[in-house]
């Protein structure tokens, strides 16, 4: 029967780590990115505690491998640099590294999410607020619902069991538009837009989600697809639509009274945008026995559903 340590090894092996033991317990190595991990067969709280405290000042990422599926109300990380790895996810990831073998191509696993230097360290909310935009560039929307809130969700209802958080990107922009008619300023709207950066598809963005620079859920980041002058291209003819009407109007030359209807639309030069960055909104996408189904994690909203007949 192969160990539980040689599959952690065999998926350490694939990302290039350097892999050694040292005083029972199995270490890890790339470049700037080094973890140790405490491996449970059969869970074990206490022992999994003990290792946290053994391993307190590890300058590093700290892993708790089991191949139990953990007990209800578990921690999964209760510090940024701790991950649990249960059966399901090693279970996936193993497979993940047998089938890029096969193919030859590397797709998105755990260790990515631990080596991964896409964002700085996490910051609080009010930090983040006082920093610039070019400053700050990207953002992620906090997520509010984890694994086990998926689950439970998707269990009751198309019988997940395949789960996967994936980041998609959204230019936001915050707009002015005015609308004038015989040079009489009528209309003044403001207000925040956001562009998905996969789909083009332009929807109205709130203002009230807290954001971070990192997560410590395993996640997939999606990149764009479109540049921001794609986007801001997006954003105008958006609003242009949005703010663009049907208007009476009645001329009386003192002879007859003429009724007519005039669309009224503001012009390109009428839209002022202030671009506010990119922010990923992480979504759970959800494959179960009876369909599928996206959550939008930020929210902990269901975005679609989609049941198989059967």
């Amino acid at each position: 029967m192969t160990s539980l340590k040689r599959v952690v090894s065999e998926i350490l092996i694939s990302r290039d780590f350097e892999v050694w033991e040292e005083d029972g317990r199995l270490f890890g190595r790339k470049g700037d990115t080094n973890v140790v991990f405490c491996l449970l067969p059969d869970y074990d709280e206490e022992e999994a505690g003990r290792f946290l405290e053994e391993l307190e000042d590890f300058q590093g990422s700290k892993i708790i491998a089991t191949l139990d599926t953990l007990p209800e109300g578990s921690q999964r990380s209760v510090e940024p640099k701790v991950f649990t790895w249960d059966r399901e996810a090693i279970e996936h990831e193993i497979g993940r590294t047998r089938v890029e073998r096969i193919l030859g191509e590397e797709d998105h696993g755990l260790l990515d999410e631990i080596s991964a230097d896409d964002y700085p360290r996490m910051v609080s909310q009010e930090e983040l607020e006082m920093m610039d935009v070019a400053e700050v560039g990207e953002r992620i929307i906090r997520p509010v619902i984890d694994i086990d809130d998926v689950k439970e969700i998707s269990r009751q209802t198309i019988g997940g069991f395949r789960h996967r958080l994936e980041l998609v990107p959204h230019y936001i922009f915050e707009y002015r538009c005015r609308l004038e008619f015989n040079g009489e300023e009528m209309v003044s709207k403001t207000g925040l837009l956001a562009v998905n950066a996969l789909t083009r598809k332009v929807e109205p963005w709130q203002d009230d989600f807290e954001t971070v620079f990192a997560i410590d859920l395993n996640h997939r980041r999606l990149e764009p697809m479109i540049d921001i002058d794609d986007a801001r291209e997006a954003v105008r003819s958006e609003i242009i639509h949005m703010h663009t009407y049907e208007r009476e109007l009645i001329r009386d030359d003192g002879k007859v009274t003429v009724m007519e209807k005039k669309v009224l639309s503001p012009s390109p030069d009428d839209v002022v945008l202030a671009g506010k960055g990119i922010y990923y909104l992480p979504v759970w996408c959800v494959e179960g026995v009876h369909g599928v189904m996206i959550i939008n994690a930020g929210t902990g909203k269901i975005i679609s559903e989609d049941y198989y007949r059967g």
